[in-house]
Order: structure tokens, then sequence, then C-alpha cells
């Protein structure tokens, strides 16, 4: 039996594959912009990088002064003008007492820029706060006090609530030629309204609306022609009212509600 031959086996040499040299420098390309945009954030955040320089504002300041918000903001101006802190500059500015509202905006290259909203004062405040048009409470320094404004007082956490009636009780008594100087509510929610020729109204507690509307209907048919006489007009009752006259001033009244 013939015997086979066993030859050596012969393996054909491995082709090398060619380099895909696009996709090399396109890798390396990404790695560069990675790297520099690193490096980049990193400089930017030094804080001898573009520190900020100017400080400017802008806005209608009637009660703030301008140098001195400066000097309030100036502590936390430090670092870079990228990391600047924004949110406590802003904070700083609007501890002032007549500074509502602050916007920081970065100016290229080295400038903040402060948008500064004021406090607009619609009434006082108890003893020595205002009111603005939203209703908060803010605490300015006693001599920059506005004068002429309507007074109000009542308990903490109603400026809101006394606010809009405010504007609710003159707009409804323009037509009767009264001028709201001040408003009160006690702490069981009672509310008497003066206004600038002298009068007093309490209205009371319940049913304010309608003692209100009660009140202008009676002045407005009658009662407005005694208007220097009287001192205090009492519309607490049901279906009627109380006159107080001025001291020796009693005049023949038969007003009918």
């Amino acid at each position: 039996m013939a015997r086979r031959k066993v030859g050596a086996t012969i393996q054909a040499p491995k082709t090398e594959q060619p380099k895909d040299w696009k996709q090399s420098i396109k890798q390396a390309m990404t790695l560069l912009i990675v790297v520099v945009i690193f490096g980049g954030g990193v400089y930017l955040h030094q804080a001898d990088t573009l520190p900020v320089k100017h400080v400017t504002v802008e806005g209608e300041l009637r009660h703030t002064d301008k140098d001195g918000l400066v000097a309030a903001v100036s502590p936390l101006v430090r670092g870079s003008f990228v990391d600047v802190d924004v949110a406590g500059i802003r904070q700083a500015g609007e501890a002032l007492p007549w500074v509502k509202q602050i916007q920081v905006r970065r100016v290229w290259p080295d400038t903040l820029h402060l948008v500064v909203e004021e406090h607009k004062a619609i009434a006082r405040w108890n003893e020595n706060g205002l009111v603005n048009t939203s209703g908060a409470v803010f605490f300015p320094a006693q001599a920059t006090l506005p004068k002429g404004l309507v007074q109000l007082n009542g308990p903490s956490g109603t400026s809101e609530l006394m606010a809009r009636r405010l504007v609710d009780i003159q707009r409804q008594v323009d037509s009767l030629d009264l001028r709201v100087t001040a408003i009160s509510m006690d702490k069981r929610r009672a509310w008497q309204v003066d206004f600038k020729n002298g009068l007093h109204l309490k209205l009371g507690r319940a049913d304010g609306d309608l003692r209100l509307n009660r009140f202008i209907t009676v002045y407005g048919s009658s009662l407005d022609t005694y208007s220097e006489q009287i001192k205090e007009v009492d519309m607490r009752y049901t279906n009627g009212l109380a006159v107080v006259w001025q001291d020796g001033q009693q005049p023949d009244f038969n007003g009918t509600v």
C-alpha cells in the first residue's frame, strides 16, 4: 500500500490593509479641538484673565445713588469676566432699600452692566415702611420717604390685600370727589377709611363692599351737601348708618338709605 507524502503547508502572505488617512486626521483634529477648548476654558477661568474693570448702571434712579450702588456690589466684582458671581452681585444690589430688582449683564470684555429697577411707592405702611405697586413692603431711610402718600395701617402680611383695596376704594369714590388719605384694618379685620376732607368712614368687618356701595349711594344723593360738617360716618348697621357731626354742628339731616 503506497504511503502518502506529507508536504509542508505554505501560507499566502497577509495583504496589508491600506491606512485610512482621512479618519486618522479627523481623530487628531478632534483631539486637538478638545485640548484647545479645555485649555482655553482653564485659562479664561483664571482670576487674572479678563478681569472686570468697569461697572456701569442703567435705570431711572430717584432714590438710589449710583456710586453707592457700585460701592455695594464692588466687593463681589472679583475673579474673571466669565466667573464673576452674578447672583451675589444681584443680591448685594437688591439689599439696598430702594432697589426692587437688578439685572446683571456681561459686556465683553471687561464690563458688568447693571440694569436697575427701583420700587415705586404707592402708600406708607404702618410707622416706617412703604408699599410698592406689587403690594410688597420695603423699609427705606425715613428721610427718603415721599410726602403725600396714602397711609395704610394693617397687620403683618396684609399689605398686598390692603394695596388692592386702596385702589378699589379710590376708584369707587372718584365720582364723589373724595380722596382717600388713609385705610386701616385691625387684627379683627375691621376696615376704616379716612378722606382728605376730614371724613372718617367705618366699614367694619362684614359686607365691606355692600356697606361701601351703600355709603356711596347715600353720600352722593344727599349727604355730600353736609360734607364740611361731618366728622364720621358709621356703616356698621344692617340697613342704615350713623353720622357723627363736627363739634357744635348738627344740621337738620333726615337722610334715608
